[in-house]
């Protein structure tokens, strides 16, 4: 009998492709003790590398929900983006 998965159980089906994209900027950005990560920086190296993938697929797949799987392995990720009246560009903050 197949039982029902738990929340606990649902991962996000990030592709490979992405996660390659993010530890590259990762090493790039690097100061030490922060990287700051624009969200359109990553979008932009993802369309780069896999041409066949569009802004829309990248949103609509939630392949941006990357930050748990980071968090997993020690990271503390932060994502933030403007509010209502703002006029900054999304980003993910990268701290150990």
């Amino acid at each position: 009998m197949i039982k029902p998965i738990s929340p606990n159980e649902i991962t996000p089906l990030i592709p490979d492709f992405v996660i390659n994209v993010v530890n590259r900027l990762l090493q790039k950005k690097w100061n030490g003790t922060s990287a700051i990560i624009l969200q359109e920086t990553i979008i932009n190296e993802i369309i780069n590398d896999q041409p066949n993938i569009s802004r829309e697929e990248i949103f609509d797949n939630g392949w941006l929900n990357f930050e748990d799987i980071y968090r997993k392995v020690g990271w503390d990720v932060e994502y933030d983006k403007p509010g209502y009246c703002e006029s900054y560009k999304a980003y993910f903050k990268f701290t150990k």
